[in-house]
């Protein structure tokens, strides 16, 4: 091979090299998926025992695949002596109620065959009172657990309301009373829960939800040095590890926590995106998250931002708009069609309601309206989800007009089109405060988004050439003017 084709090779393989990584092949696998927060108890029933379990989940995973799901958010699946699972009792055991580690090792499984990631929601501020590490801690002294937990002889006058007494004194408790803090100025417990992550990993999930992120110590600068030290850790056992945490506070607080975390909820967008809807006039969406992600990127370049509308601890989208399923269609068009990793509550698909307390929050996920299929579970009794009331998987896939058919479909073109899922955003401003209008475009590809907030129709004209119209909810075009019905909402590529 003479010098001059060999300097041709190696130019064309370095160039092909540049191409593949400035394309964003090399993206970690979480950037362009789309996730589904699952509470198990609710989801599916698979012995009959009206308790969701996960071999149920198993048993579902072709319709979270047939919906364009690629990773599942499983709220706490640990050993606990509550509904919820939030104060864990065996950070190592599933709880009885959903099965056992065949049973989850199988969902794994099952989920990777059909390319559905994995996230546990993993809570580490707190155990259960009924941990036998508190128990042994609250009964001794010299316990070797003692000092995994915070306590004091007197009850502080400071922060007074979150010390309780137990047999050999008080403790500290943000949450509540039967879930005491650690104490992560504790060496070996920050070394626990770094066993216990890696011991899951190692199970095979694919990374975490972090419940509670900026209530490991008072000071978020602490907060963050833990949780870098703990990302850092796992990402030398997975390197591709998806960690995303909930920091419930302002943009400003959340843009800290990129300091250490590579992706968290967006609780400030979410409320914009509500709002908005809500008052029929946008309140600044596309500005606010250019702001947000410009402060995002200043301390994690390649951050990842976690969106979604709502979750199971907020009253539901559906029942947010007075049961308006116009108005919930309109909010997930516009957040599935945002910058970012998308999250979907269960039964936000298929318009289920729900508000406080959270057990109403956290109702049977309806696979039919009658309530009485095998795999359906009724751990509660529902106040409103009921049956007959017309909103179920069952009604809703006949309903080519449903709300689970229109997020199929945006949901479908998101995969399609990588400007919906990768592609930056450019407002486009309509000077009319009912509409929200922006462009996404990455390489060749530009998509159109156009939402009519208002309960008016509207029209307008804009020089843009349409190449094909990719979705499209109460409009229409006619003479090269788009008129937006109510609430409605339109995807053009254009070029």
């Amino acid at each position: 091979m003479n010098k001059k084709l060999k300097f041709i090779i190696i130019f064309l393989f370095i160039t092909l090299l540049f191409l593949f990584y400035a394309h964003g092949y090399n993206l970690p696998w979480y950037k362009n998926a789309t996730f589904y927060e699952i509470f198990v108890r609710s989801f599916a029933d698979s012995d009959g025992d009206k308790v969701g379990d996960l071999k149920g989940l198993t048993n579902k995973l072709d319709y979270l695949k047939e919906l364009n799901i690629d990773g599942i958010w499983l709220m706490p699946i640990f050993m606990s002596v509550s509904y919820h699972g939030y104060d864990v009792t065996d950070f190592y055991d599933i709880h009885p109620a959903y099965g056992n580690m065949e049973d989850f090792e199988e969902l794994i499984k099952e989920a990777h065959r059909k390319k559905i990631k994995i996230i546990l929601d993993l809570v580490v501020n707190h155990t259960s009172s009924r941990h036998p590490w508190f128990i042994s801690a609250s009964n001794s002294y010299t316990s070797l657990y003692r000092d995994y937990y915070i306590w004091n002889n007197t009850k502080p006058t400071q922060n007074s309301n979150f010390w309780y007494y137990k047999n050999t004194g008080y403790y500290y408790a943000f949450f509540w009373s039967e879930m005491p803090d650690l104490n992560f100025d504790n060496t070996k417990v920050r070394e626990e829960i770094k066993k216990i992550a890696k011991y899951w990993l190692e199970k095979g999930v694919d990374g975490f939800r972090l419940d509670a992120v900026k209530h490991i110590y008072d000071d978020d600068n602490k907060n963050i040095l833990w949780w870098k030290e703990f990302y850092d850790y796992l990402k030398k056992i997975k390197p591709d590890v998806y960690l995303v945490g909930e920091v419930w506070d302002n943009e400003y607080v959340i843009a800290e926590y990129y300091k250490s975390l590579p992706s968290l909820f967006n609780f400030p967008l979410s409320d914009k995106i509500m709002s908005s809807v809500a008052n029929q006039r946008d309140l600044g969406i596309c500005d606010f998250l250019d702001m947000e992600r410009e402060m995002f990127k200043e301390n994690y370049s390649d951050f990842t931002d976690a969106t979604f509308l709502r979750n199971h601890d907020q009253v539901r989208v559906r029942t947010s708009f007075g049961g308006s399923i116009d108005k919930s269609l309109l909010a997930g068009s516009i957040y599935l069609t945002l910058p970012g990793t998308p999250f979907i509550y269960y039964g936000e698909e298929i318009g289920m309601e729900g508000a406080k307390p959270d057990e109403y929050i956290r109702e049977p996920f309806k696979w039919t309206d009658q309530m009485n299929s095998k795999e359906q579970t009724y751990w509660i009794k529902p106040k409103y989800n009921i049956p007959n009331n017309g909103i179920s998987y069952t009604t809703e896939k006949e309903d080519k007009n449903s709300i689970l058919n229109h997020y199929k479909l945006l949901l479908k073109l998101r995969k399609e089109y990588k400007a919906l899922s990768l592609g930056e955003m450019k407002k486009i401003n309509l000077n009319d405060k009912s509409l929200l209008a922006y462009l996404r475009e990455i390489d060749n590809e530009e998509i159109l988004v156009i939402h009519n907030l208002n309960r008016v129709e509207k029209m307008i004209s804009l020089n843009f050439t349409f190449k094909n119209i990719l979705y499209s909810r109460n409009t229409n075009i006619k003479d090269n003017k788009i008129i937006l019905g109510p609430f409605s909402s339109i995807i053009i590529e254009v070029q």
